[in-house]
This record gives structure tokens, C-alpha cells and sequence, in this order.
């Protein structure tokens, strides 16, 4: 159950009582959407009703979605939509809908592919404007209570969307219908348009593409901020299994020391925050996701599996050990999120002081040498490491908790084992949990959703059969019985949801049938498993390959798409592949595999769960080959294909242990620096271990979107790369950029840059 004190969203006949307003979202049982419920904004669910009076009165929609643990969701709220001047103007211009991206992964979607080709960027909160017809017409994010930057401010924008919808009809339907039929275009894979084959080969090479931009310095993938990437770690692991490699297993192994050692991991309770602000994985971004937690669940257990290292169980324990306590339900099911912050401060939670834990420990009846020792082990006599990025003077003056060297080190100059040290260090991590627990806690999102489950319950269950634990293996056991026979009606449909006894709602979508499928099958429930995917099959499935994300049934959307690439989450098409080859359906895995081919050629390194389905094809049944089919629709640029055109990068040798990459950016375009500064993605190049890079400084320039100056990258820059060794075969470079002009950003890219030995 959730541990004491964790806050939850109280029944709504309490908060009416003593909130002024209540709107329409009062009824729903979604915390995302109840957080709302109170606006003075007329905010509607996502359904016919909002519809239809929007077209009976002729006004446009305004759809806000986001998640109850987003941050800046919470700022629009309490800028915008609790302000009664910001609402009366929605109110009297708009039909005001609000989605939780969670609840409703289709929406979310396909309105983001929308805000990304109007804007080139997407993001949380996603601010959209619809035809009554539910064609969007304008979109973007965030937007400020008041003109600022050279940009409107959220209320001149809507009287200005409004007046376009009013004045200039013949403008908004030609947006509209081009942007229908971008989107239509975008909505399923591109076909190659030469024959192609996905082999052992190719399939090595994604991987070392998707690898490219490892940090041989703090471990992990990329610049900040920093994620995990779950989906290429199940990947490496997976392939690993099938063919062994020395190199990739090390980069593996020092990524998952890294997450393990950093900031990220809630050291005390043992889960791990959703990604890092830094490159060092020291200061996270405070939410705590359930499918984060399951996924790295299974890559701790795996990595123990294949290299028998007891650090990396540890760490999976610590995993499970936390979500078993205060993320699940009395029935069994688990649930969806810690919100970042409390009090509108994040992580605060989570901080301490030395005087607090000195205190804490001292009162625990501790030794003062143990007191010492924890601090040391844990980074707190280093002094303070992190400031509220919207409080106080920016000054350090708490700590995150981690582990400046590992254990195995400190231990070994302590002539102690491991075991023995971690003995010491328990307890008093328990007494500080115990202080923790007793402290305002952040919002706990009890939602309960099919797909998340499922990853846990496969998580949970491969944990119970590799370490022997029969309580992991009970938990998925239970978790699974309640999605079964609660998330399913007597026809075998499943549901996307529920809440605290809510009966579910929302038609299930592909990832939920897919995951749970994985998830039976790896529980050993074949026969339900195959009941999950026969449903799978006739309301997804493509004849031609491929399946779409929503059901053939559904009616509420204006296009239907077919989704390839992972998001934080493994596509709901790479694992439907996966457990169609499980299941001896080849025909269909074959064709799954093949109408994403031309995808994994070009943006293989974004679609780990479909690499690893061919991976397991290709060993099973040997190559995928795929023919070239002739295309008469013009399929527009994508964003990220957009991103990659700005920057050529070549590479040159000066010496044999120097090079010289040089980058040629776009005129009207640049690429924030290497050293851009605390939440701007930096300019890194992934090298080889015991190589190090150059970077030029960033040139101080202000842009409208940020208060103070940012350093970027513009015209011809120079990064000047010098190894260890002379090489001795050709190298892959990783460069990853984020590229913008003076209005927008474009999708982070990792390109791969290859530096051939002669």
C-alpha cells in the first residue's frame, strides 16, 4: 500500500464544499483530469458531448492535454486556468476539453505529430485548437499569462485564434485539410523504395548506430537532460543473449553503475526518478514513473542474469521492494506515478540538509562513526548539490543523495566486503525512509493502467523465476488476475483504466493487448496469452502488416496511425511482433517486421522493441526480405528528418591520434552549445572509451524563449577528438544536437559520424 502520508486526491463532494467552481471533470476518475475539476475554465472530458455542442454552437475547441506529474502542466494551471479572466476568456471563445495523455495515448498522439508539424517541437503541456470537426488548425505548448519575449501571451492568443476561426474561415479550412493529409500520410510506415534485407548485419549495424552516442565518461547514452533508455538497454541485453560482444556488455555494465550510483536512484526508498537534469545522472527530474521502474526492473535482472554480478540484483530488489510498497492496491494492481513536486518546489521530498540527517541519525542511537560514514558513502560531506530552480538565490543548499564512488570501493579501503558494508549502511537508511515517510508527500497518481501493469507483472515475474524471490512471482500473479478479470468484459475486450474501484472505461489500445500479452506469456498463462492476441489480431492488425494503435471501432479520432517508434514505452508494434513470434504466428511477425523496414534503415535508433522483434525473427527464420514498392504520395519531411539536414558533418584525420569533426549548421539555424547551460540540451559527441573531445565554447546569444543569455552554435564549428591509442578500425562517432531558429526547436537527433582508418 502507499507508504503513510502520501497524498491522494480526496472524493470531489469533499472539494466542493470549499472550492468555488466545479466543472464537468468533477465525474471523471482520471487525477490528472480532477486536478482540473475545480478551474473556473468549462473544461469538458474527450467525448461527444463536447463535441457536439461545439458544433452546435459553432466555436471552436481548445484541447489541453497532459499527466498529473507533469511540471509545467502545473504552472499553465495555476498561470492560466485558475485565473478567472484567463477562463471567462476560454469560456466565452472556446469548447474547453482536457485530455490526460495517460488515459487517452491516441489523442495525445496524434495531436502531437499535429503541434510537431506546425511547430517543429512538441512537449507537455500540449496546447491544441480544433475545428468542431476535430481538425486542429493551430498548436503548440506552454503558453504564459502575458505577452512576453516578442510572443502573445495566452490570452491575446485566444482572442486572435478566435477571430481566425470567425473572420477567416476560407484560411482555416485550407490549414485544416493540408494538415489532414499530412497527417493521414504520417500515420502509417513509409514503403522502401528499393528491395531491401534485414539480416544479422544490418541488424548489428542499428545497434551500433543506436550506441553511437555512449558517454564513456559518466556512463549512459546522449548529453542532458539524460533518460535511461530502457528500450535499448532490453535491446543490447536481448542481442546480447543471441550473440555475445565484449565491448557493448562493458558500455552496458558501466550505464547501469552509472544509474545505480547517481542522483536518479531514491536511494532510501529504491525506485528510480524519471530522468537527469545533467549528464552525470547526479540532479533528476523528480516524477517517479511505474513504467520506468518495471523496465529497469527487468534490465537489473537480466544484467545479473547474464553476468552473475550481485550489485545489479540489488539494485532490482530495490526496484520491486519499492513498488511492491507504495505503488500498489490492496487488489493487487499498481499504479501510475509520483508527481515531481510538493508544494510547488520539486523534489522536496527528497532533499535533506546535513544538520537534518545528522539529527535523524544521532537520534537513531547511531555511533558517530557510523554517522560519518553514511555521509561519506553518500556524498553529503561534499557539501550541498542542488538548488530550487525556482527558489532562493540558485545557491546549493540540500542534497540528493548518491554515491560519489561505489560501493566496492569504499568497502575494499575499509577491508570490509560489500555485504558487510551495506549491513552498516541499512539502517540507517531505513531511519531516514522512516523521517521521509512522515514528511508532506508528493501526489500519488492512483490510476491504473493495462499497459504499465503489464510491464511490471512481466517484470516482476521474470524476477521471481531468476532470483528465486516467490513473492515477486505471487505479486505478478495477482496483478495479472486483476487486469484479467477486471480490465476484461465477458467478450474479451480490455479496458485502458481504472481508479480506486471506478468501474474501467476506455476501450483498450494496441499497447495495452500487446504488453499484456508479453507479460501472460512470460508468466507462463499461454492460454490467456493467446486469447489476448487472437483480440489483438482482429481489432488491430493490418492484413497487409503492421497493427494500428486504436481498435477498428473507434470513431473519435480523424486519422488512425500505426506507430513504429518507442517512446519512453516500447512500441506497441515491436512487441506485438515479439509476441507473435513467441506464439509460432510467423506469417504475421514477418510482415510486422517488414512494413517498418525503410523505418529501421533510416531511424533505426529510435525503434529498439522492432529491432528487437527482428533480432528474434532473424535467428528464428533467418533474413526479412522486403520489396520495393512504388509510392505515388509525396510524404512530407518530418520534423526529425528536418533536424538532420541542418547540420553536415564531416570528419578529418590531423594526426593519428587526432581528429577534426567539423559541423557546417544551416544559416537561419543553430545548435545549442556544449556547454548551453542547466536545462537546454548541450551538443555532445559519443567517442570511443579513453577518448576525449574538444569543445568550442558556445557564442552568449538571447533568444525570445529565454530569460537570460544562451550559448549556441552557429555556422562552422569545429570539435577536435584526441585518442588514447591510435585506431586501428573504423570508429562511430555519435552526435547528438538539438537544432532551432529564432522561433522554434526541432527534435533532439543522434547522428551517427564514421571515422575510417586508413
Amino acid at each position: 500500500m502507499p507508504h503513510n502520508g502520501a497524498e491522494r486526491f480526496p472524493p470531489c463532494h469533499l472539494k466542493d464544499l470549499i472550492m468555488p467552481f466545479t466543472n464537468r471533470l468533477a465525474d471523471e476518475t482520471s487525477p490528472y483530469l480532477l486536478q482540473h475539476a475545480h478551474n473556473p475554465v468549462d473544461w469538458h472530458p474527450w467525448g461527444s458531448e463536447a463535441f457536439e455542442k461545439a458544433r452546435r454552437e459553432n466555436k471552436p475547441i481548445f484541447l489541453s492535454v497532459g499527466y498529473s506529474t507533469c511540471y509545467w502542466c502545473h504552472v499553465m494551471e495555476r498561470q492560466c486556468f485558475e485565473n478567472e479572466d484567463i477562463a471567462a476568456e476560454m469560456n466565452a471563445r472556446f469548447i474547453n476539453i482536457k485530455v490526460d495523455r495517460e488515459e487517452r495515448p491516441d489523442v495525445d498522439q496524434l495531436y502531437m505529430t499535429a503541434v510537431q508539424v506546425l511547430t517543429r517541437q512538441g512537449g507537455w503541456p500540449m496546447s491544441v485548437f480544433l475545428t468542431p470537426s476535430l481538425e486542429p488548425f493551430f498548436g503548440g505548448t506552454y503558453f504564459p499569462p502575458t505577452d512576453s519575449h516578442g510572443r502573445p501571451g495566452f490570452p491575446r492568443l485566444l482572442t486572435m485564434l478566435q477571430a481566425a476561426y470567425d473572420d477567416r474561415p476560407g484560411d482555416v479550412k485550407q490549414t485544416t485539410e493540408q494538415l489532414r493529409g499530412i497527417l493521414k500520410q504520417m500515420a502509417v510506415p513509409a514503403p522502401p523504395s528499393k528491395a531491401m534485407t534485414l539480416d544479422a548485419d544490418s541488424i548489428d549495424e542499428i545497434i551500433d548506430r543506436s550506441m553511437s552516442d555512449f558517454d564513456s565518461v559518466h556512463g549512459g547514452f546522449g548529453g542532458a537532460p539524460k533518460f535511461p533508455r530502457q528500450t535499448l538497454l532490453q535491446l543490447i541485453l536481448v542481442h546480447q543473449s543471441m550473440k555475445p560482444n565484449a565491448a557493448r556488455l562493458k558500455m552496458l555494465a558501466r550505464t547501469l553503475d552509472a544509474l545505480a550510483e547517481g542522483g536518479i536512484r531514491d536511494h532510501l526508498g529504491g525506485g528510480f526518478h524519471r530522468y537527469s537534469t545533467d549528464a552525470k545522472w547526479l540532479v533528476p527530474h523528480f516524477e517517479i514513473m511505474l513504467y520506468d521502474n518495471a523496465m529497469l526492473g527487468w534490465v537489473y535482472v537480466e544484467a545479473f542474469r547474464q553476468t552473475g554480478l550481485e550489485r545489479f540484483a540489488l539494485v532490482a530488489k530495490g526496484i520491486f521492494n519499492f513498488v511492491l510498497r507504495e505503488m500498489t492496491s490492496a487488489e493487487g494492481a499498481f499504479y501510475t506515478a509520483f508527481d515531481a513536486e510538493v508544494d510547488s518546489k520539486e523534489g522536496l521530498n527528497y532533499l535533506w540538509t546535513k544538520s537534518e540527517m545528522e539529527s535523524v541519525l544521532r537520534s537513531a542511537l547511531k555511533p558517530e562513526d557510523d554517522v560519518a560514514l553514511f555521509l561519506r558513502v553518500y556524498g553529503v560531506d561534499r557539501g550541498p548539490n542542488f538548488a530550487y530552480p525556482h527558489h532562493g538565490d540558485g545557491s546549493p543548499d540540500t542534497n540528493i543523495l548518491y554515491l560519489p564512488r561505489p560501493l566496492l570501493t569504499v568497502a575494499s579501503e575499509m577491508r570490509i566486503t560489500v555485504d558487510e558494508l551495506d549491513q552498516r549502511l541499512a539502517p540507517m537508511r531505513a531511519a531516514l525512509l522512516a523521517v521521509r515517510s512522515r514528511r508532506k508527500q508528493p501526489l500519488l497518481d492512483t490510476k491504473v493502467l493495462t499497459s504499465w501493469n503489464a510491464l511490471m507483472i512481466r517484470a516482476l515475474a521474470f524476477a521471481g523465476n531468476v532470483l528465486a524471490e516467490s513473492r515477486y512471482t505471487a505479486a505478478a500473479e495477482k496483478a495479472a488476475r486483476f487486469l484479467l478479470d477486471k480490465h476484461r468484459d465477458a467478450a474479451g475486450q480490455l479496458w485502458r483504466t481504472s481508479r480506486e474501484g471506478s468501474r474501467p472505461k476506455i476501450a483498450a489500445f494496441l499497447d495495452d493487448y500487446a504488453f499484456l500479452a508479453d507479460a501472460l506469456l512470460e508468466l507462463g498463462w499461454k492460454g490467456d496469452a493467446v486469447n489476448i492476441a487472437d483480440r489483438m489480431e482482429k481489432e488491430f492488425a493490418d492484413p497487409h502488416g503492421g497493427f494500428y494503435f486504436t481498435s477498428v471501432s473507434a470513431t473519435d479520432l480523424i486519422v488512425r496511425q500505426m506507430v513504429g517508434t518507442d517512446s519512453p514505452l516500447p512500441s506497441g508494434n515491436g512487441v506485438a511482433a515479439k509476441v507473435m513470434v513467441q506464439l509460432g504466428r510467423v506469417e504475421m511477425a514477418r510482415n510486422t517486421v517488414a512494413v517498418f523496414a525503410q523505418g529501421l534503415e533510416n531511424h533505426g535508433e529510435g525503434m529498439s522493441a522492432l529491432v528487437e522483434a527482428a533480432a528474434r525473427w532473424v535467428e528464428n527464420h533467418g533474413a526479412v526480405e522486403v520489396a520495393a514498392k512504388t509510392s505515388q504520395v509525396l510524404r512530407p519531411s518530418t520534423p526529425k528528418d528536418t533536424a538532420e539536414r541542418i547540420v553536415k558533418a564531416t570528419a578529418t584525420w590531423d594526426s593519428p591520434l587526432q581528429c577534426s569533426i567539423e559541423l557546417i549548421i544551416q544559416r537561419g539555424f543553430h545548435i545549442q552549445a556544449h556547454d548551453a547551460g542547466d536545462g537546454l540540451i548541450a551538443t555532445t559527441l559519443g567517442v570511443p572509451e579513453g577518448a576525449t573531445v574538444d569543445y568550442p565554447p558556445g557564442k552568449e546569444t538571447r533568444l525570445d524563449f529565454a530569460d537570460g543569455l544562451v550559448r549556441v552554435y552557429e555556422g562552422t564549428v569545429i570539435l577536435r577528438v584526441t585518442f588514447a591509442t591510435r585506431p586501428t578500425s573504423t570508429i562511430k562517432l555519435g552526435l547528438t544536437y538539438q537544432a532551432c531558429d529564432a522561433s522554434a526547436c526541432l527534435p533532439v537527433v543522434t547522428r551517427a559520424i564514421e571515422l575510417h582508418v586508413s
